[in-house]
């Protein structure tokens, strides 16, 4: 009887060994896209592009930018070329933000041409911004206020800055339940510790833009947030985001208007 009994557990013992097998799982890498960003807005002379390149998953987002590109901005049909400011980094100072015109991005790069359009809303404006508590009273939170124009289908995209620092959560809203409504909203950032960098504090700046976007922005931000991503620049590869840009590059082309509003936390 001990024999068999030492025989089932020497049997146990090389099964359970045996199970330790290391398995090499061969991971394909992410093919490797251009990265657009590019805005226009009602502020004077904002209208900018980011061009860059995305990199495998297993690597940071310290995307490469990209030179040499040549790219155009077409503001109701009249074409604008774009000055390389930075690496990377084109700019003019030509176009003007008007709402009602449709903008057309085209960028050529290495052989390879990307284009986009979007039209540029009626702008619709901050009316409140106060800091107060969220629901458990331990963590302070930016809180706006606005009013939606009836009978028009509107997407707003909001970003709040702390001290001149850019929060990288993504708050995006449409008027889909609420057309014409006034409308209040919180913007969580999610901070739950009182170590984190982001909390408000007494005394602190705090600055919401408020931007009026069109459809295709609404759904790239808001696929973004759903899919785990962030607002920081070059975020675009991780999560493939739903994009305005043809041609097989990541990213979007936005025109939309900018409401701000600064508070200091009480």
């Amino acid at each position: 009887m001990r024999v068999i009994v030492k025989l089932i557990l020497v049997s146990f013992a090389l099964g359970f060994y045996s199970c330790k097998k290391v398995i090499d799982i061969k991971l394909k890498a992410t093919d490797i896209k251009y990265v657009i960003e590019g805005i226009v807005s009602n502020k004077a002379g904002d209208c900018k592009v980011y061009v860059s390149k995305s990199k495998p998953f297993n690597e940071n987002n310290d995307f490469e930018k990209v030179s040499g590109a040549v790219v155009k901005v077409s503001d109701n049909g009249v074409e604008v070329a774009l000055s390389e400011t930075q690496a990377g980094i084109y700019q003019t100072n030509l176009i003007n933000g008007t709402p009602g015109h449709v903008y057309q991005l085209t960028v050529s790069v290495n052989g390879e041409t990307f284009s986009a359009s979007c039209t540029l809303p009626q702008p619709v404006g901050l009316d409140t911004l106060y800091i107060a508590p969220g629901p458990l009273g331990k963590f302070q939170f930016a809180n706006i206020a606005y009013t939606d124009p009836v009978g028009i289908n509107n997407a707003y995209r909001f970003i709040q800055y702390k001290n001149g620092v850019k929060d990288p959560a993504i708050f995006v809203q449409d008027d889909k339940f609420a057309d014409g409504q006034s409308v209040v909203t919180r913007l969580d950032t999610g901070v739950d510790k009182e170590d984190d960098p982001r909390n408000i504090n007494s005394g602190d700046e705090v600055i919401i833009e408020m931007l009026t976007v069109d459809e295709s922005i609404f759904k790239y931000w808001n696929s973004l947030r759903s899919a785990g991503g962030d607002g920081s620049t070059s975020t675009a590869s991780p999560a493939n985001p739903v994009t305005n840009i043809k041609g097989g590059a990541l990213g979007y082309f936005s025109a939309h208007t900018v409401s701000q509003r600064m508070v200091i936390a009480p």
